[in-house]
């Protein structure tokens, strides 16, 4: 499954025009409250909440989340460097509201060794994500049969290579067991590094699938 990362309220409507099963909403880049995204969203299409610190303090990314995951969605995203309190209150409205947790790890910096990639995994796990997320920039070869290699271990998870050498995980990812792959809406939309658009992996898919 592909899920199409927003960025502007005006992508919605394009992202449900291209047949979207799933649409991550970047409340730290949208700068709307959830209230108001959430009534642009059809039933039937699934939503990743996430809100990346940086915009907004803790105490306002609480808000946003919960807000998000009381109006329906259906993964909320927590950084695995989240401190505890702050990851317990978004675990208990989860909990509440039947919302799934991912716990994500990202590095913009490079790829660790195959080890630390591991340990990052299952400390995904271990702070109680129902699916793990890492994604980290790719350098070389190595980082991408390092990241590539995590699909061999037990677990739901999201791997995915940032920069112009990860873009191959993002193509792979569904046909190794991913959650799901992210794509932006369109070119020039990307929400990371390396994202290919979501008509870009659906071509791909087709020449892969013969259809």
């Amino acid at each position: 499954m592909i899920c199409i990362s927003i960025s502007k309220a005006s992508q919605i409507g394009t992202a449900i025009g291209s047949g979207a099963e799933l649409i991550e909403l970047r409340l730290d880049l949208l700068g709307a409250e959830p209230e108001e995204l959430y009534s642009m969203v059809p039933a039937g299409i699934k939503t990743v909440a996430t809100c990346r610190p940086g915009e907004y303090d803790e105490k306002e990314r609480i808000s946003y989340l919960t807000g998000a995951i009381g109006l329906g969605a259906s993964y909320v995203d927590v950084e695995l460097e989240s401190s505890g309190s702050y990851a317990e209150v978004i675990m208990k409205s989860a909990s509440i509201h039947g919302c799934e947790v991912i716990f994500s790890h990202h590095d913009f910096s490079g790829t660790p060794g195959r080890k630390e990639l591991k340990d990052k995994l299952e400390h995904c796990y271990r702070r109680g994500g129902a699916v793990a997320k890492i994604a980290t920039h790719v350098h070389n070869r190595e980082d991408l049969q390092n990241l590539v290699s995590l699909y061999e271990l037990p677990g739901r998870k999201v791997v995915l290579g940032m920069g112009t050498l990860g873009r191959i995980t993002r193509v792979i990812g569904p046909y190794l067991g991913a959650e799901f792959t992210f794509a932006s809406p369109g070119d020039g939309q990307e929400t990371a590094s390396g994202q290919l658009s979501a008509a870009q992996l659906n071509d791909i898919y087709k020449m892969i699938d013969g259809s």
